[in-house]
């Protein structure tokens, strides 16, 4: 495929993914204003697991694992799956959504940064530690006026913190983990775990009694979090990667806040005062920095370890 058309294809893809991530901000909280949170999660994986199962025998890819596969699904189940979701879903019903929409995204690359150079010894450039600083000075703007509020929000905003810590854990075992298994192997057995998991949790948690009396906006919610939010973004994901590789690809996840806040402020009719636009702008040039840095590194190790 010529480069120019690999490099068209790839934009319309992870635009696609960033737009189907943000808006995975407003159909949480939609979904769990009528039906309990973990069993949000559960029917949300379930019909994940289901979908990327039918990716992967549509690719040929077939559905097996081995022993030594376990630790990396099971590490994967529990920070991106079980532990990130409910921390997700149970902070968009105590904090606005577009607090979430911004945090979280703003929060994941100072975090996999920390954890990674603390406990992997990755290396860190100066322009990461720049854009992450700039990345903090915009969510304390964000969340500042909050200070003074309920405690609710708070405890929300917080859960979003604790979320994006584990997400930064999630993707640093992506890079660390030994696993033979295709990334749609893995995810399709992850979220097959995850929603095995939040089974028992849903039905300690107050079961699903309210899906009978849930409103179709709801039910939509529910499976567009399971289809488009998770199996579809995975996939487009994945495809843009595929065509111009990981590094280039992930500069494009500065438009998850970018989307999530539009999203969430026109859809969900949240108010965005001055200060947390503000900041909201802040945050995403910070990403922009690190992601920046990131790649700029990433190209100067290939091409060190190029031969003269």
């Amino acid at each position: 495929m010529p480069r120019a058309s690999a490099d068209r294809e790839a934009a319309i893809l992870l635009v696609i993914t960033t737009a189907a991530f943000g808006a995975t901000w407003v159909a949480a909280p939609w979904a769990t204003d009528e039906v309990p949170p973990l069993a949000v999660a559960f029917l949300r994986f379930s019909l994940a697991a289901v979908a990327l199962a039918l990716w992967c025998l549509a690719r040929g890819l077939k559905l097996r694992a081995s022993r030594q596969d376990l630790p990396v699904i099971v590490g994967q189940a529990a920070t991106s799956v079980v532990g990130y979701n409910i921390l997700f879903l149970y902070g968009v019903t105590l904090a606005p959504a577009s607090h979430g929409a911004v945090i979280v995204p703003g929060l994941i690359p100072m975090m996999t940064l920390v954890i990674g150079a603390i406990a992997l010894g990755l290396r860190v450039v100066r322009g990461q530690v720049v854009g992450v600083l700039i990345s903090l000075a915009g969510l304390a703007l964000v969340v500042g006026p909050e200070l003074g509020g309920s405690a609710s929000t708070l405890l929300g905003d917080v859960l979003f913190a604790i979320a994006a810590s584990l997400w930064a854990v999630y993707t640093l075992l992506g890079r660390t983990g030994a696993s033979r298994l295709d990334p749609s192997v893995l995810t399709t057995f992850s979220a097959a775990l995850g929603a095995a998991v939040f089974l028992p949790l849903a039905l300690l948690g107050g079961g699903f009694g309210d899906l009978g009396s849930a409103t179709t906006r709801a039910l939509g919610s529910i499976a567009y979090l399971g289809t488009i939010g998770t199996a579809m973004s995975f996939v487009t994901f994945l495809e843009g990667v595929r065509r111009i590789g990981a590094a280039r690809a992930s500069a494009y996840t500065v438009l998850v806040p970018l989307f999530g806040l539009t999203l969430t402020v026109s859809l969900l009719g949240e108010p965005l005062g001055p200060l947390s636009l503000v900041g909201a702008v802040v945050v995403i040039t910070g990403l922009w920095l690190t992601q920046r840095a990131g790649r700029a590194a990433a190209s100067a190790r290939v091409a060190s370890a190029e031969p003269a």
